[in-house]
Formats: structure tokens, C-alpha cells, sequence
């Protein structure tokens, strides 16, 4: 592979991706076929959906229509209501067969009017529309970067023909722009909203599977969506070491006080209620560009850095 490629500078670089993962009320997937611009917001007919989600704090995410069916899929995940975050809820609709884009838009606009609701409710309501448990999408945004494009689409065809993930329950999807393109092959496990790096066909399905020692796969955890700033997201990742795979089902929530004091407070399923404590800083890197020297770029992002860690 061409070594100027970003996501095997940043390899070489040792650059992590811990802290990269986003703060986001929720995720609306959308089946949406190729061709995508490089900005899937530019695609045109898909404007609605733009519009509708501006303030929501929810996530846009194309995903390439599965082969061998004429509709298309709409799901909808959101954060329930309340202090802790142990997953978010989730409701599914599909189209009419051989639908237009104005048919794909209408259904993602009629789960975007129940998104508030959805939240505030007591549980989840059936999800009479597939019996998968969640989501594992892969980033193949090829024309919004190249190891996206290559790396990503490679390994989303590995795990579409892995059986194991499929009796985890996930369903694989090709999906638009995840951010952190240069950690690539990256994904989003959904409904836990954890986002993965540097991934490949192997770790991807032990994520799923939760699958050995949990100790194996962090270096690869770019972080919970739903928990917080960058160094909450460390912090986060201490925790998920301490407490092993049964950490994705806790009830978990973070403050970051903006002067360096961050704070990990979390209940079990059982109920066992533990805090994790730290003080961060951050350090600046660069960002490199695809088939460019890392000399050359143009951005720089921040990667954080915890201190001593106190568990209570």
C-alpha cells in the first residue's frame, strides 16, 4: 500500500485514536446507493433529511442498500432520556419496494418526528421491522478519503460473508464519512455506540462477539459516542479495561470540567455504582493528508492525555 496513505502515516506515527469517537444524541441511517459526493449532505435529494436534523444533536449516516432486496432501510437510534448512557434505542422502518428518493426521505422523516418520544419513553417499543440486534458500519467513503475507500470496502466485504457476525446479530453495512478517516479501517458498533480503528476482519467480529480479553482490542477504541469530550472518552476507555466486556452494558456518564478534571461515574446492570477520576492534557498532532508527506498538513487535531487515575 502506498506508505503516504494517512491511515498508515498515522500507523507509523503511533497516533492514536482515543478521544475520536464524537458526542451524539443519536445515529439515522439511511439506505442511500452510490454514487456519493464527498460530503453526503451535498447528495442530491437527500436536502430533507439535511434540514430536519439541524440542532437534533443526531447523526447522519449513508449506508449502501444491501444487494438481493428492491426497498430500502431506515433506522433510527437515540439516546434514551436521563443522566446514563448503557445504549441507544432503536426503530427500523423499510420502504415500499423500488422506491424514489422522495419515498427513502419520507420514512427517514417520519422517524426523525418521533425521535423525542422515542427518547422520553419508558422502554423501547418492538422493533417488529428485522430481529438483528444492531448495526456494525464500516466507513467506505471513498471520494471523502482513499483508505476509506480501499481499506474499509475491503474489510466490509470480509464481515458481509462472516458468518460469526451474523449470529452476533449485527448487520453490516457500507456506510458514509465517520470522521477520523486517517484511523482507518474505522466502524460504529450500534446500539452501543462505540467507534473502532485501525480495524481488521478478525477484531471487528471479537468486538461484536465480545470475544476474549477485552485488554486485546483498546488500543483500537476510539471511544463511547455518547459520553462525553475527548478526555472523558480516555477516561471512558480506563474503565472499559477495568470492568471488562460487561462495561458496554452499564449506565455510565462523564464530566469534563474544562480545566483538566475529568470524571467517569457508572452503575452496573446489578447495581454497583463505581467512579473513575483523572486529570487530562492534550497534545497536538498533525493530520496527514493522503499521498502527501506528513511535513505538509494542513490541520492538526489534539489527542488526550491522562494522568494518574483514581477509582472510587
Amino acid at each position: 500500500m502506498n506508505s503516504l496513505r494517512c491511515a498508515v502515516v498515522s500507523r507509523e506515527e503511533g497516533f492514536v485514536p482515543l478521544g475520536s469517537a464524537g458526542d451524539y444524541r443519536g445515529f439515522l441511517l439511511v439506505d442511500w446507493p452510490l454514487p456519493w459526493p464527498s460530503k453526503l449532505e451535498q447528495a442530491p435529494g437527500i436536502e430533507p433529511i439535511v434540514a430536519a436534523l439541524k440542532g437534533t444533536g443526531i447523526r447522519l449516516q449513508g449506508v449502501v442498500p444491501a444487494t438481493g432486496t428492491d426497498t430500502r432501510r431506515v433506522a433510527l437510534y437515540v439516546r434514551p432520556a436521563g443522566d446514563g448512557f448503557a445504549g441507544y434505542r432503536r426503530v427500523v422502518r423499510r420502504t415500499d419496494p423500488f422506491p424514489e428518493p422522495d419515498d427513502v426521505v419520507a420514512v427517514a422523516l417520519g422517524l426523525l418526528g418521533r425521535a423525542d418520544a422515542l427518547a422520553a419513553a419508558e422502554a423501547a417499543p418492538p422493533d417488529l421491522a428485522e430481529a438483528m440486534t444492531g448495526d456494525l458500519l464500516v466507513c467506505t467513503h471513498g471520494r471523502r478519503d482513499a483508505c476509506c475507500g480501499s481499506l474499509g470496502t475491503a474489510l466490509a466485504l470480509e464481515l458481509l460473508a462472516d458468518t460469526d457476525v451474523a449470529k452476533a446479530g449485527y448487520q453490516v453495512g457500507r456506510t458514509s464519512h465517520t470522521g477520523g478517516h486517517r484511523f482507518a479501517p474505522t466502524a460504529i458498533v450500534l446500539p452501543e455506540g462505540s467507534m473502532w480503528a485501525f480495524l481488521d476482519a478478525d477484531l471487528a467480529s471479537r468486538v461484536v462477539r465480545r470475544d476474549g480479553p477485552v485488554e486485546a482490542v483498546l488500543d483500537a477504541y476510539r471511544g463511547s459516542t455518547a459520553v462525553g469530550s475527548p478526555a472523558v472518552q480516555a477516561l471512558e476507555q480506563v474503565a472499559f479495561g477495568d470492568v471488562g466486556w460487561g462495561w458496554l452494558d452499564w449506565s455510565r456518564s462523564g464530566t469534563d470540567d474544562g480545566a483538566g478534571r475529568v470524571t467517569v461515574t457508572a452503575r452496573s446492570p446489578e447495581g454497583e455504582a463505581r467512579t473513575w477520576t483523572a486529570e487530562a492534557t492534550a497534545r497536538t498532532v498533525p493530520v496527514p493528508d493522503c499521498g502527501k508527506p506528513l511535513a505538509e498538513a494542513r490541520k492538526t487535531s489534539t489527542e488526550p492525555v491522562l494522568g494518574p487515575v483514581t477509582r472510587t
